[in-house]
């Protein structure tokens, strides 16, 4: 928020709700109404309109796009009507757990199951419940119920608020745009919350859009640019729904031992053995593959070149085969001296140029500034870097990801540059 409100070119409109929309061939127009106040309507003229309003999207309901996929309904934790609670409980972080603070408690026993998320680190927490049948709705006194017994203590709180919602979804949009209107976010794709995926997938799609389009306001846009953001994040979407749907349903099935509250040497070994079970899951909180490893191998904006890694759901593989997420890299020393490469990256285009003896890259300077596309040159001199990087040159896009590497410049740079910012060609690079 702060960061938003000190960029000259974005204006904040807390209380504006989005009534109705048009475009034709050179713009949208938005009416949005004062929601919270006066009442007054306004209209709003865009080149693009970007929908990102959530799984209810009104955008993507008024285009008449719908989703395609699962909306699994079973008896399951965390799929079919579910309940989400704000409360307020000091004695949770304070007096409970005393020595086991954490940010999420996840209450199970054989007539309960529920999780209880920290909010603030101290007193506010995110409470999730399943409800006992469809039509039930949340209850104060119920919610109070339930948290005293899976607590254990008759402690006191203040519930907030209510949402109802259904778990255990993977869809993914039928499109993601209509001519000039695009869809990010839950509009494009709906995930069950295990795993944390849906924010991930979210923020990944929507750097991927925003760079192309402020490509097409800015006029350095190809004319197949736009269309690569479907193109690139629909397998996305697909693959981290259905990472989501599997863990979902592997908590949801989860089976709880009869006597795990048993006390004794019983209840002790019965603990132990779920406890053990539990290890397995450890893909609900550190699944890097599917944070970190999207990659658009067969773009129509990438330049192939060497085999990507395997894809796996836990690890994380670094590599500099184009259509990855470029490698991080520490530079600079130690400790609060070293900066992160991610940090020199320029909004536009970046070609880093590895080692000590820097390639000489004027051509695709010139074909960049001939283009009007943002380019900027850095050079990377270190022993880590030569390690994790195969080639001497690596072309990154705003979005991070490599749409390019090689040892050296080709004869056709404009060429080069032409596919990653989607005009059509079919060359062939060659060095000379």
């Amino acid at each position: 928020m702060e960061h938003a409100r000190g960029r000259a070119n974005i204006t904040l409109r807390f209380g504006w709700r989005v009534t109705g929309f048009e475009q034709d061939d050179s713009g949208v127009w938005v009416t949005a109404v004062d929601a919270g106040g006066s009442g007054a309507t306004e209209r709003w003229r865009a080149h693009y309109m970007a929908g990102c309003d959530g799984g209810q999207s009104f955008v993507r309901r008024e285009l008449g796009i719908g989703y395609l996929g699962s909306s699994e309904q079973s008896a399951g934790f965390l799929t079919g009507r579910m309940f989400s609670t704000h409360v307020r409980i000091p004695a949770l972080q304070h007096d409970i757990p005393a020595d086991k603070k954490a940010w999420m408690y996840n209450i199970m026993s054989p007539g309960l199951r529920m999780l209880l998320i920290s909010l603030n680190g101290a007193d506010e927490f995110l409470l999730m419940s399943k409800a006992g049948a469809d039509d039930e709705q949340p209850d104060d006194a119920d919610i109070i119920r339930r948290i005293r017994e899976g607590v254990g203590a008759d402690i006191e709180m203040d519930v907030l608020a209510h949402a109802v919602w259904h778990g255990g979804a993977a869809l993914v949009a039928e499109r993601f745009s209509e001519r000039r209107i695009y869809l990010a976010g839950d509009a494009i794709h709906l995930f069950s919350p295990t795993g944390g995926f849906g924010m991930n997938t979210g923020i990944d799609g929507a750097a991927n859009l925003a760079w192309k389009l402020a490509a097409a306001v800015q006029g350095w846009a190809g004319e197949s640019l736009l269309a690569s953001y479907e193109t690139e994040r629909r397998p996305i979407a697909h693959r981290n729904t259905a990472a989501a749907r599997q863990l979902t349903q592997r908590v949801g099935n989860l089976a709880i031992p009869d006597d795990i509250e048993e006390a004794g040497a019983r209840g002790e070994e019965a603990r132990a053995r779920f406890g053990m079970v539990l290890q397995d899951f450890r893909g609900q909180f550190t699944s890097l593959g599917v944070e970190l490893g999207a990659r658009y191998d067969g773009s129509p904006i990438v330049w192939p070149d060497g085999e990507p890694p395997a894809y796996d759901t836990l690890e994380y593989q670094p590599s500099d085969v184009p259509g990855g997420r470029l490698p991080h890299l520490w530079l600079d020393g130690e400790g609060a001296q070293r900066r992160s490469l991610f940090d020199l990256l320029y909004h536009g285009f970046t070609l880093l140029r590895i080692g000590a003896d820097p390639a000489p890259v004027d051509r695709l300077a010139y074909a960049a500034d001939k283009r009007g596309i943002p380019l900027r040159v850095l050079d990377i001199a270190s022993d880590s870097a030569d390690q994790l990087y195969r080639k001497r040159l690596i072309l990154v896009r705003p979005d991070q990801h490599i749409a390019w590497r090689g040892d050296e410049i080709p004869d056709d740079a404009q060429a080069l540059l032409d596919r990653a910012v989607g005009r059509g060609t079919s060359a062939v690079l060659s060095c000379s």
